[in-house]
Order: structure tokens, then sequence, then C-alpha cells
């Protein structure tokens, strides 16, 4: 999985954290783009809930919007949020 960085926004598209690592599975063909997913590195601070929408916006320019699978506890302040992909990384 490839590393970025990226800006978590809220649905409207509000920011709500920048400079965020975020490894994507993006190994999928183009006709299937709408099933990306990854995980997030966060800080106990960033409030993802799951199942809500958010919209991903990667350090390449590629955006999308994405829903929190789970989020879990990593150890110190930070939290892995897995996440996918509910329209297309483009």
């Amino acid at each position: 999985m490839p590393f970025h960085h990226c800006t978590i926004c809220h649905e409207d598209g509000t920011p709500m954290a920048e400079k965020v690592t975020v490894s994507l599975e993006d190994d999928f063909e183009p006709s299937e783009r709408v099933a990306w997913h990854g995980t997030v590195s966060v800080t106990h601070l960033i409030d993802l809930t799951a199942g809500k929408q958010y919209q991903l916006v990667l350090d390449d320019g590629r955006r999308g919007p994405f829903v929190v699978r789970r989020n879990t506890f990593a150890g110190g302040d930070q939290r892995a949020v897995a996440i996918y992909g509910v329209g297309p990384l483009k």
C-alpha cells in the first residue's frame, strides 16, 4: 500500500485535518475506482466516526468520498482508522 499525505474534510468539504498520513490500496483496475480502501493514521483529537462520510484530498490532487469502517487505538495518541471509498478517487 503506497503512503500519501492528505487532508481530511467534512462531507461538505470543510477541512478538519491536514498533513495526515494515509496508506491506500490503489492496486485496482480503473473500472473499480469506487472500490478503494486504506488506513489513516490520526491523533485521538481528530473525531472520525464509524459510518459517517468524509472527503479525502491526497497530496497528488486526487480526491474522493469515504466512510470510516473502524477507528482503532494504535498506541500513544495515534489511531489507525480503516476507511473505504464510497465514490471514485480521482
